[in-house]
């Protein structure tokens, strides 16, 4: 208490020096938009005095910038941005004075030299100098397509060269970040969950890369706006273009995809109230099952349907539409022939529709509405066995309100509130017999509140709580209540960080899916009276900083608990439905250093991650009462992570890309022995025989000893892959071919051993991972 003490009078004292120092600086503010009044995102707003630039920002999303602790007198406004001319202003700034500007910028095929270094650098340093404790990276479309991968380029797959990410296949999209399960992961498209993001059993993402505009992992320290989830959030937003009609279409090895993009007419825009409409639509569909019909049957497709439409009125308001539909159909039951072994019927998919409505508010800030629906639903169906059939759905619908006010310089205060309400059902039945099922709902009321302090270049603080009442059905009602703080210290005028961040996270949904294996089902469930929510306290401490202009650097530790974390009960009783699922505790600690390089034709970075996870869970299978619980590292507990990516101009004009990928071994509980099992049999004359007198009739198999859970590990994992991409301009657009190779020299990174026990003595074997896989594929752009 005397330390928290202490630290709040220093800052108070800080304040107060600044205060005096600061009373005659003032501010200059605004928006920039288009002529018809759309806001230009990403702006590069620059103040300048005799021709030296003293202060820089960007615009956010509803084209709003605002610069402080600006010294009276003239200045000169310039404002730059990727095919817009540029803008110059002449503004005057008295004694405490707030400037508010309303730029509009024409459009402008002309490039200028430095402009999109120049914007890259700014958000890049603007996020240093804004953001509080929360980690925060971000990819942006071309660092999606740099990341080389299999087949076509994949925002997810892309994630996983970022510090504290642990992926634990090459078939598996899945990711695990700071000792969080993967269904601790809140993944967002505008604003929407998605609950299982995956194609093709989890080998890539749902997310097409020509409708994405950026990705931005938050991986600890995230503000009190955001709940559902403890462990980090994916936030990925669309593209919804620059509103001229233009187009991208890709064939890759995976599938065939394509994306257009344009503006409705002014007339039907200005019917709808809108100052200007425009969208971007795109289709993908993997072609395997039709190429190769012809000769035989290959019994798997998978779908892909997205949208964005983006209007802004002629207030500067924003009103946008996202939806998006996918399926994959794996129909092993149109095999005609009848000896094939298994016949299987499985097919997953999403779907989500969601509004948002934003109204930026004079002198920074904004009022966001929101309302979204999504689902995941999943089948799974054996003709041949009784017409066995598994079947989950898990839905989610949402309405929110969020207020972002700046009621001084120093002073942001931001408030929201949400209604949720997730359900789900699963069953499994065979000869019309139902042998397992559970359904449930939940009602999810959240409401946060959080305040932002700043001193520019000195500090930062971000003190929030949110606010959690879950309404269970069958159960009752759980209150959670979460603060957050975070602070951020400046050193070296403004060029190293000192951060710190504290938080309590909530969770109510759990997928049961096994993370063992690599590819699966993710069966969801919502928390009630038998299923626990998860609780998860979580502390980082960490310093940044930047060398000259081009180089960003940071290191974070951080410490979490999960309280509630969830696996099936392999020993539940079958007439108890209350029994099926096991709650337990879990805790994760460890280190990120991410050092990158921002700009210029070489860049890249390099990321490095050690992480000590572990979980625990009653053992059911021991005598003792109470059970005693048994801890263990999970599949994801990754001691250390390497990821080196780099790109780089090849020649003849080609881009190179690369990434070498180093871990050490995840665990798995490791088999030590076997022995014969001896079924007795009846002999003439009575009695039983348990010898079996050398007759293999007596042998009723070989069982298996095995290990404590976890406790071996698999070789170490490495890999290293290369792209070559260049794009040949036309008169109507583009045409770029592109080439992957994973896996260069042909590492045999295991995935999983087996045994055969029948051989003496008993051999081990072992399964791969991708071998050398080279894929290749051409993009047009029109």
């Amino acid at each position: 208490m005397l330390r928290i003490r202490s630290f709040a009078l220093l800052l108070l004292a800080q304040g107060v020096c600044a205060v005096g120092a600061d009373a005659q600086l003032g501010t200059v503010q605004g928006r920039v938009r288009e002529v018809e009044g759309s806001a230009v995102f990403g702006a590069t707003v620059s103040l300048f005095r005799g021709g030296t630039r003293a202060f820089v920002t960007d615009t956010d999303r509803l084209g709003s910038f605002r610069i402080t602790d600006v010294t009276p007198g003239p200045w000169e406004v310039r404002v730059a941005a990727l095919g817009y001319a540029e803008h110059l202003e002449a503004v005057e700034l008295g004694l405490a004075g707030t400037v508010e500007v309303d730029i509009r910028l024409e459009r402008s095929a002309l490039v200028l030299e430095g402009i999109d270094v120049e914007a890259e650098r700014s958000r890049e340093r603007i996020r240093f100098e804004e953001l509080g404790g929360a980690t925060v990276r971000e990819l942006d479309a071309e660092d999606v397509r740099g990341v080389p991968g299999v087949g076509e380029p994949d925002p997810v797959r892309a994630i996983e060269v970022l510090p504290g990410v642990v992926s634990t296949s090459d078939f598996s999209a899945a990711f695990h970040v700071r000792g969080g399960s993967q269904d601790q992961n809140l993944i967002l498209l505008d604003g929407m969950p998605i609950f299982s993001p995956f194609h093709l059993g989890g080998l890539f993402s749902v997310f097409n890369a020509d409708m994405i505009d950026r990705v931005e992992l938050m991986s600890g320290g995230f503000a009190a706006e955001h709940g559902g989830r403890v462990s980090s959030v994916l936030e990925i937003e669309s593209d919804a273009g620059q509103g001229e009609f233009d187009g991208d279409a890709a064939v890759s090895l995976l599938s065939t995809r394509v994306a257009v993009g344009g503006r409705l007419p002014d007339a039907m825009a200005d019917a709808l109230g809108q100052a200007s409409i425009r969208y971007r639509v795109s289709a993908r569909r993997s072609y395997f099952d039709v190429l190769f019909k012809p000769v035989f049957e290959f019994p798997y497709h998978l779908t892909d349907l997205q949208a964005v439409v983006e209007g802004w009125t002629p207030s500067g308001d924003r009103l946008t539409i996202t939806a998006y539909t996918g399926a994959d159909v794996f129909d092993l039951t149109q095999i005609e022939d009848e000896g094939f072994p298994l016949r299987v019927d499985w097919d997953w998919g999403n779907d989500a529709l969601g509004i948002r409505w934003s109204r930026a508010r004079r002198g920074g800030g904004s009022l966001d509405l929101r309302a979204n629906v999504s689902s995941f639903d999943t089948g799974l169906l054996f003709p041949d066995f009784d017409d066995t059939d598994f079947s989950s759905r898990i839905q989610q619908a949402q309405i929110r309100a969020d207020l972002d006010t700046r009621p001084s310089p120093r002073w942001g205060v931001q408030v929201g509130s949400s209604v949720e309400r997730m359900e789900y059902a699963n069953s499994f039945q065979t000869g019309g017999t139902s042998f397992g099922s559970g359904a449930g709902r939940g009602w999810l009321l959240g409401n946060y509140a959080q305040a932002r302090y700043s001193l520019p270049r000195r500090w930062l603080v971000e003190v929030g709580v949110r606010a959690d009442g879950f309404l269970q059905d069958p159960g009752g009602t759980v209150f959670e209540p979460s603060p957050r703080l975070a602070v951020k210290r400046f050193l070296r005028e403004g060029e190293l960080a000192l951060k710190f961040a504290a938080g309590r996270y909530t969770q109510f949904i759990h997928s049961l899916r096994d993370e063992e294996l690599p590819l699966g089902l993710d069966v969801w469930v919502v928390a009630r009276e038998d299923v626990p929510h998860t609780v998860s306290d979580q502390v980082q401490i960490g310093v940044e900083g930047w060398r000259d202009i081009d180089w960003f650097w940071s290191i974070e530790g951080y410490y979490r608990s999960f309280d509630g974390v969830v696996t099936l009960n392999t020993v539940d009783n079958p007439n108890d439905d209350s029994d099926d699922i096991l709650g337990g505790t879990g805790l994760s600690w460890g280190a990120d250093l991410m050092i990158r390089k921002e700009t210029g034709d070489v860049n890249g970075w390099l990321a490095v991650s050690f992480l000590k996870a572990e979980r625990s869970f009653p053992d059911l299978l021991s005598p003792l009462t109470p059970s005693p619980e048994i801890t263990y590292p999970p599949i994801f507990d990754r001691r250390l992570d390497v990821d080196f990516v780099l790109t780089y101009p090849a020649p003849w004009g080609w881009t190179g890309g690369l990434r070498w990928n180093f871990g050490t071994g995840i665990p798995y509980t490791r088999a030590v022995g076997s022995y014969a099992y001896y079924s007795p049999r009846y002999v003439e004359g009575g009695g039983l025989d348990w010898t079996g007198d050398g007759d293999e009739a007596a042998t009723g198999g070989y069982g298996v000893v095995l290990g404590e859970r976890n406790s071996a590990r698999y070789p170490f994992y490495h890999r290293l892959d290369v792209s070559f991409r260049r794009s040949f301009p036309k008169k109507w657009g583009a045409l770029t071919p592109y080439v992957n190779l994973v896996n260069v020299y042909n590492q045999r990174n295991v995935l999983f051993y087996f045994y055969q026990y029948e051989e003496d003595p008993p051999v081990r074997s072992g399964i791969s991972m991708f071998p050398v896989l080279p894929t290749f594929g051409l993009e047009i752009s029109f």
